[in-house]
């Protein structure tokens, strides 16, 4: 079994699968806390979660950015790129205002984090003090964004308008069993939580995951050499 994570609103939509291409229908369901997802993740072979996994802590210890965001964004492109987050140094997760997380991300990188960055603080918090090199043996950090992409062979329209998420239902329809029954077959605590764009980038890791269970050698992922580990032994890469 394999299993696919994405921040929604209030918590997190799970995919769980049998594997990638799907035999049968995955299934989808809401968790309150990333703790609960590992929990119930935990006879998955691998888990992807959209959020990053490792992180820096700022200079001196380092330049206060991992290289693998950077290298996604150059995977994306122009159309792309800004869809990519970079990733706070963990000091800043200690912050409980905007205002906070901005002063204290300027005293270390000597400038404040792109405007989206504090909305998913509160979810990096979260996974990141759950974290564990021995976790992170089964549960990764993806970007749907990436995977998107490699899946299409081209960066996709935007998530957020029709012809973004006409782009994405077509890219699952093969893989994905009764995809057009996909409000059928969702566990119901997932209706009015997550957004369709949040279940579709749950569903398109599942072709992550299933990479990492398949080939764990020649899945990808950025950097596509060892990648650098933080403070806590967090290696901080990006699998699609």
């Amino acid at each position: 079994m394999i299993a696919s994570v994405d921040g929604c609103k209030g918590g997190w939509v799970v995919a769980v699968a049998d594997g990638w291409p799907c035999k049968t229908p995955p299934r989808l369901m809401f968790s309150a806390s990333f703790a609960t997802v590992v929990s119930d993740t935990r006879t998955c072979h691998a888990v992807v979660v959209d959020m990053p996994i490792g992180l820096p802590s700022g200079p001196p210890a380092d330049d206060g950015q991992r290289g693998c965001d950077g290298l996604a964004r150059q995977y994306l492109g122009l159309l792309g790129r800004d869809r990519v987050f970079l990733a706070p140094p963990r000091p800043t997760l200690v912050a409980k205002t905007p205002a906070e997380f901005q002063s204290i991300h300027k005293s270390l990188l000597t400038k404040g984090a792109g405007l989206p960055v504090w909305g998913i603080a509160g979810k990096l918090a979260e996974v990141d003090a759950l974290m564990s090199p021995t976790i992170q043996d089964r549960v990764f950090e993806f970007h749907p964004e990436l995977a998107w992409a490699r899946l299409a062979g081209h960066t996709l329209s935007s998530k957020h308008c029709a012809a973004g998420i006409i782009e994405r239902l077509g890219i699952l329809r093969g893989p994905v069993p009764k995809l057009e029954q996909l409000n059928e077959w969702d566990d119901s605590t997932v209706s009015g939580r997550a957004e369709i764009d949040d279940i579709l980038d749950a569903l398109v890791g599942l072709a992550v995951a299933g990479g990492i269970v398949e080939s764990p050698r020649s899945a990808c992922r950025l950097p596509v050499t060892e990648p650098p580990k933080d403070a806590r032994g967090l290696r901080m890469e990006i699998w699609y």
